[in-house]
C-alpha cells in the first residue's frame, strides 16, 4: 500500500462525513475511511492505477450553480439520481429567486434543474424573474431531456430570451425507447430551427455496449447542433437498475478503441476536465467523457463537478456531486443528515466565492 493522500469522504451507511485515505495497492486506487458509527471500510475507485495517477488536470473554480426548480418529471430513467416525485409542490418562483439572492453576486451562470425543468408550466415566468433580478445577470441553462421541446409552439416560448442554453439528455435510443427518441430528435431539430442554443448533448449509457452508436450518432451530428457533446455511464445514486460498476479508465478505454478502429482523430484535451470529466476532441469534436463517483468512492479532496450546488434544503450550497449524494440520501431515502461538509472542501477548488 502507497499512501497518496489524505480526504474526506462519506459513510456510506449514516452519510456522515469521515476522514478518508487515498492510496495505491496492487496497481489500483483505494478510498479507505472511518465512520465514527460504522467502522473503517475500502473501496476500489479506480482499477487503473496507471491510468488515475497520469492523469492531470487544471484546478480551477467551480464557476456555475445548480438550482433545482421541480420534482417532476414525464419520463422514468433506468438511471435518475433525482427519483422524481409528480404528487410534490414545484418551489414557487419566490422562493426560488430568494436563493439565488443569497449566493454572491458574481454574475456567475445558473443551470435550471430537476428532474425535468419543462415540467412547470411556469417555466418562462421563472427565466423572466431571474432575469429581472436586481443583481448582476446571470446567464442561465436549462437541464432537459427535450421532449416537450419536440412541441414547436413550446419552443417558440423561449425564443424571447437571450441568454438561454440548452443542455439536451439525448441518451442511446434502447435507453428510453424510439418513441421518446423520436420526440427528444424532434426537439433538438426545433432549437436548431428556432436558434436556441444548445450548450450540450448528453448520453447517459446502460453499458460499454452502447458506447458506439452514440460515437457515430456525435459525428453525424458534427458541429451543427451544440458546443459539446458528453457521454456517461450512471453512478449508483438514486434510481440505478444495478449491473457492473463502470470506471473512468473502462469508458475512456473504449471511447479510444473505437476511435482508433475508425481512424478517428483522438486526442486528450488538457486544458478542461476534472476527476470525473475527461475532456477529449474526436475528429476536432468536443466529447467530455463523464463517470461520477457514488457515496462509497467520492473523494472530496478531488475536484469532481464543474458548479456549486443550492438543492440541499437547509444546507449551504456545495459542490454538485457532493450535494446530489446527500439528496439522495435526504430526499429519495428520507435519511437524517447529521453534519455539513467543511467548509475547506468546498473552498479547495478556487472556490468562486468571494
Amino acid at each position: 500500500m502507497i499512501k497518496l493522500a489524505d480526504t474526506l469522504s462519506i459513510c456510506e451507511h449514516c452519510y456522515r462525513h469521515v476522514p478518508a485515505v487515498r492510496f495505491l495497492r496492487d496497481d489500483s486506487i483505494y478510498l479507505g475511511k472511518t465512520c465514527p458509527v460504522h467502522g473503517y471500510v475500502e473501496h476500489l475507485v479506480e482499477p487503473d492505477g496507471k491510468f488515475y495517477l497520469e492523469y492531470s488536470y487544471h484546478r480551477h473554480a467551480l464557476g456555475s450553480y445548480f438550482l433545482e426548480v421541480t420534482n417532476h418529471c414525464n419520463l422514468a430513467c433506468p438511471h435518475c439520481y433525482q427519483e422524481p416525485d409528480n404528487k410534490s409542490s414545484d418551489p414557487s418562483i419566490d422562493y426560488l429567486v430568494s436563493l439565488i439572492n443569497s449566493w454572491p453576486d458574481d454574475g456567475y451562470p445558473v443551470a435550471l434543474v430537476g428532474a425535468e425543468p419543462t415540467t412547470r408550466k411556469d417555466l418562462p415566468d421563472l427565466i423572466h424573474a431571474i432575469n429581472s433580478m436586481n443583481k448582476k445577470y446571470r446567464n442561465i441553462m436549462i437541464l432537459t431531456n427535450g421532449v416537450y421541446l419536440s412541441n414547436y409552439e413550446y419552443a417558440e416560448k423561449f425564443t424571447e430570451f437571450a441568454h438561454v442554453q440548452w443542455t439536451v439528455g439525448l441518451n442511446h435510443p434502447d435507453y428510453q425507447g424510439h418513441t421518446v427518441r423520436k420526440k427528444q430528435m424532434e426537439g433538438i431539430k426545433n432549437c436548431v430551427n428556432l436558434k436556441l442554443p444548445i450548450k450540450n448533448v448528453s448520453y447517459t449509457l446502460e453499458s460499454l455496449e452502447q458506447v458506439e452508436y452514440c460515437l457515430d450518432e456525435i459525428q453525424e451530428f458534427g458541429n451543427s447542433i451544440c458546443q459539446q457533446f458528453r457521454i456517461r455511464c450512471g453512478a449508483d445514486i438514486g434510481r440505478y437498475p444495478g449491473g457492473p460498476k463502470i470506471y473512468m479508465s473502462q469508458l475512456v478505454n473504449e471511447v479510444k478503441i473505437i476511435s482508433e478502429r475508425k481512424g478517428w482523430d483522438y486526442r486528450w484535451d488538457k486544458h478542461d476536465g476534472n476527476r470525473s470529466h475527461y475532456a477529449t476532441f474526436i475528429n476536432d469534436l468536443p466529447v467530455k467523457i463523464i463517470q461520477w463517483p457514488d457515496v462509497k468512492t467520492i473523494d472530496l479532496g478531488e475536484v469532481q463537478t464543474e458548479a456549486i450546488a443550492d438543492i440541499l434544503p437547509g444546507k449551504p450550497p456545495s459542490p454538485l456531486v457532493h450535494q446530489v449524494i446527500l439528496r439522495d440520501a435526504m430526499i429519495n431515502k428520507k435519511m437524517m443528515l447529521f453534519d455539513t461538509i467543511p467548509k475547506e472542501y468546498i473552498e479547495n477548488y478556487g472556490h468562486i466565492r468571494n
